[in-house]
Parts: C-alpha cells; sequence; structure tokens
C-alpha cells in the first residue's frame, strides 16, 4: 500500500510537472516566452508549446487580432487656410509581439502612441493639399482616396519601427466644416451651383437658338423650293390654258366670242349696275341684237 501511494504520489507529481510545462497558443494570440522578467522566444503559430515552470519561465499573451482606433473628430487646417472637422479611425494589428512588449506593453498605451501619429499624419497630409482636393463638385478633382493611402504608409512606418504595429488601414468616417465656417461654406456651394446652372441654361439656349436658325433655314428653303414649283405648275397649266382657248378660237371664233362674252356679263353686270357704253360696242352686240 506504501509502495502504490508512493507511485502513486510521483505520478501527480510528474503530471502537475508536466501541466506547469505545457501551454496552448490559440489562433488570436500569440506568446512571449520571459525567463525571469527578460524575454527569451517568441511563439507565433496555435498549437501546445513548452517552457519551464514557473518562476524560471513565464507566458505572456499578446492579442493579434485586427482591432479599430475611433478617436474623436478634430480640427484641421488646410493648405488654402481653410478649417475642416475629420473624423477618421484606423485598423491596426500587433506585428512584432516583442517590441510591442518593450515598447509600449499594452492596448491602451498602444492606442494612445498610435492615435498621436495618426493625426500628426492627417494634419500633415491635409495641411499640404487644398480643400478642393477634399470636396468639390467634380469629382476628378477629389483625391480623398489618394491622401488616406498616403496617410497611411506614414503612420504603418512610424508605428511598425516604432512599436511593432502595424497600421492596415486610415479612412474617413466624416468631414464636416465648424459651425462658424459651414455657412459661408455652403453660400460658395450654392454660388457654384448656380454657375453651373447659369453655364448649362446659357448653352442650352445657345443650342436652342442654332436649333430654330437652322429650322427657319429650312423653312425658307422648303417654302421657296415650294413657291418656284408651284410657279411653273401656274405657268404650265397657263399656257395650257392658252392652248385651249387658241384651239377653241381656231375652231369656232364666233361660239369663243360669244362665251367670253357671257362670261364678262357675268363678271360686271348684276342688279344694281349702271353700264355706260357706246351703242356700237361689241360688247352690247348680244343685248341688243340676241338672235
Amino acid at each position: 500500500m506504501r509502495r502504490m501511494l508512493t507511485v502513486l504520489s510521483v505520478l501527480a507529481l510528474v503530471l502537475i510537472l508536466l501541466l506547469s510545462c505545457t501551454f496552448e497558443v490559440p489562433e488570436t494570440e500569440y506568446a512571449v516566452i520571459l525567463s525571469f522578467g527578460h524575454p527569451r522566444r517568441i511563439i507565433l503559430n496555435a498549437g501546445l508549446a513548452w517552457k519551464l515552470p514557473q518562476p524560471f519561465e513565464t507566458v505572456v499573451r499578446i492579442d493579434k487580432r485586427l482591432r479599430i482606433l475611433d478617436p474623436p473628430e478634430i480640427e484641421y487646417l488646410t493648405l488654402d487656410k481653410k478649417n475642416v472637422l475629420v473624423d477618421a479611425f484606423a485598423a491596426w494589428e500587433i506585428a512584432d509581439p516583442l517590441k510591442f512588449l518593450v515598447t509600449v506593453v499594452d492596448r491602451f498605451t498602444a492606442e494612445a502612441q498610435l492615435e498621436d501619429i495618426m493625426r500628426a499624419e492627417v494634419g500633415a497630409a491635409l495641411g499640404s493639399h487644398e480643400l478642393s482636393v477634399l470636396l468639390s463638385t467634380n469629382e476628378q478633382d477629389v483625391q480623398v482616396d489618394q491622401i488616406m493611402d498616403g496617410i497611411t504608409r506614414q503612420a504603418t512606418a512610424k508605428a511598425l519601427e516604432g512599436y511593432g504595429i502595424r497600421v492596415r488601414a486610415i479612412r474617413l468616417k466624416r468631414l464636416n466644416f465648424p459651425e462658424e465656417n459651414r455657412q459661408a461654406v455652403f453660400r460658395r456651394m450654392e454660388a457654384e451651383r448656380e454657375r453651373i446652372a447659369r453655364q448649362y441654361r446659357s448653352e442650352g439656349e445657345e443650342q436652342a437658338e442654332k436649333v430654330r436658325a437652322q429650322a427657319d433655314l429650312e423653312q425658307d428653303q422648303i417654302l421657296a423650293r415650294a413657291d418656284r414649283e408651284a410657279k411653273i405648275i401656274q405657268g404650265d397649266a397657263d399656257a395650257e390654258a392658252a392652248r385651249i382657248y387658241a384651239d377653241a378660237y381656231e375652231k369656232d371664233p364666233e361660239f369663243y366670242e360669244f362665251v367670253k362674252t357671257l362670261e364678262a356679263y357675268e363678271r360686271f353686270i348684276d342688279e344694281d349696275a349702271t353700264i355706260v357704253m357706246p351703242s356700237d360696242s361689241r360688247l352690247l352686240r348680244l343685248l341688243k341684237e340676241p338672235k
């Protein structure tokens, strides 16, 4: 019985020793092995790992997941002396766990340092660009994406070198103006829109004048062509009528004269007509001698 208890005690001691020498590294963490406060090695991959039991070696776990830094908005000055309120955020992660542990130790200190870097880079970038590249009615003039990419690169270089932090992206959430400048900006925007509207109206009037002038020209051409064709048709008709009259006159001159005389009577004789003519007028021959 004593021998069995001894064996069980030894096994329990060995098990406790093994448990104190092993630990698990999850996918979301790095592990830094410290020996009496000094870093010995870094475990970057997930899985089961070994270490000496405390106090010889201890494990410090560092979260390697992507984090979001969302500081309050701050006012900046652009190159053309315009005040803007910028609300930006940064996505960051730990790239060098040992440098991170030595320089900033924890997340709160890291985000404080990263916020300083972020504000400095945003201020430097906006101070070297005019407001028109941030806000413009012309989409081609806006360069916000390019500016933020440059800020991300500069911030990453500084944070990685100084604190072992990699900045994945710095982006704008909102771009606004201070209250005292907002109304002036709105008035400038309204004036710009009004100028564009006037330009469009002017161009529209110019196009309308061209269309009207072209329509008037085509109308004159069509009317002139129609008048010319009408005169040609009328001339042909008059010539045909004259030919018909000539043929009729040649066939029976007396009958032709009789018909023309009757047509003359229809034109100038009515109930109230008073006619004064010489008695020997040929026009009165039919009235005097109907037979």
